[in-house]
């Protein structure tokens, strides 16, 4: 059970998503899929990753500088 467990973690980002999420904001993901309609978690999911994307920006350019 535990290894098919992993393996979705492992093959389904979308998956492991929902988990980070639901953490984030204090809930359980079973909450998480009750409460939150599909357009809301898929802007979550932009969110985070345009958030993503300034960090290793701002990473880079310090780097550079």
């Amino acid at each position: 059970m535990n290894k098919e467990i992993y393996l979705i973690f492992e093959n389904d980002a979308e998956f492991e998503f929902e988990f980070q999420l639901a953490a984030r904001l204090h809930m359980t993901v079973g909450d998480l899929r009750k409460k939150m309609d599909n357009w809301e978690f898929a802007a979550w999911a932009i969110f985070f990753g345009r958030e993503a994307q300034r960090r290793q920006l701002a990473e880079a350019q310090a780097k550079g500088s």
